[in-house]
């Protein structure tokens, strides 16, 4: 097929489902094979590249724990057996617990921590020697507005994806060297099934959405066609960056539309939509 990634081998960690599946069919819409990986969603896996393959596009699927560093060295071993190299990873997996940090388990710690930190650890590296075989290649990790600011319930999540913010622009500067970028992308909550999961979520959905310049929440495919964006040829100079499709939420006109009389920063009449008198109720997401 072809497309801006015709001729490109894609893998997407946790491509079967939620933001992953709208990553994988950004990726393969656009000409790329994409490798789909999974581990507790194999049905769905085979499913998605069934339906892609119907519609004339490329994909396949490789059942890994990302968690697993001797998963993800079979994954990349196998990656460059079959396709001689790797041009684009996007660590998308990602887990967590939506509880208030005195609720934590360790074991909520170390399995979060896993999968949101160390499984892209793992899965850089273990890419490298792929992805410097093919020039123009990129690492896209997906993030949220929780990892920089403070999301009710959103702890182990928001303290991972910040951990993993940093290691970001680690990867970026000790990649340089092999022609390979490294960014982020990210969002605030949205409006689908990781976003029903929050405590009081309408609520969380609704004020969230009302903060945002743009007037929504973002979808899956706005999130999607910016990890794409990122991955190609047209972001060839941009590395080490976080960028988030937040519709504005982020510019932080929302803090301060009580004081600002008469302005029009696209938030409802009568100014902040926040309730501050009934506590925090969340800005951020998944």
């Amino acid at each position: 097929m072809s497309g801006p990634f015709a001729g490109k081998t894609v893998l997407v960690t946790g491509g079967a489902r939620g933001v992953g599946r709208f990553i994988t069919e950004e990726f393969a819409l656009r000409g790329a094979h994409v490798v789909v990986n999974c581990f507790h969603s194999e049905p769905d896996a085979h499913r998605l590249v069934a339906g892609l393959a119907a519609r004339g596009l490329s994909a396949q699927v490789i059942k890994a724990s990302v968690a697993r560093a001797e998963d993800v060295t079979r994954m990349m071993t196998r990656v460059g057996e079959e396709h001689g190299g790797l041009d684009i990873l996007v660590n998308n997996a990602a887990r967590g617990a939506f509880l208030p940090l005195a609720e934590l388990t360790e074991e909520d710690w170390r399995r979060t921590l896993d999968l949101n930190l160390h499984a892209v650890r793992h899965c850089s590296l273990a890419a490298l020697d792929l992805l410097a075989r093919r020039p123009g290649s990129s690492v896209v990790n997906v993030s949220s507005h929780g990892a920089r600011q403070v999301v009710p319930h959103y702890g182990v999540v928001g303290v991972t994806k910040a951990a993993m913010e940093s290691l970001s622009r680690y990867l970026a500067v000790e990649f340089e060297p092999r022609g390979v970028r490294v960014n982020v992308a990210g969002c605030q909550v949205m409006d689908n099934r990781v976003g029903d999961m929050f405590p009081d979520a309408e609520r969380m959905k609704r004020t969230t959405g009302a903060a945002t310049p743009w007037g929504r929440l973002p979808t899956e495919t706005d999130l999607a066609r910016l990890v794409v964006l990122l991955a190609s040829e047209e972001a060839g100079f941009v590395t080490g960056q976080t960028v988030l499709a937040d519709g504005g939420l982020s510019c932080g006109a929302a803090l301060h539309a009580p004081l600002a009389a008469g302005l029009s920063v696209g938030l409802p009449a009568g100014g902040c939509p926040y309730d501050f008198g009934q506590g925090a109720t969340g800005v951020g997401g998944w």
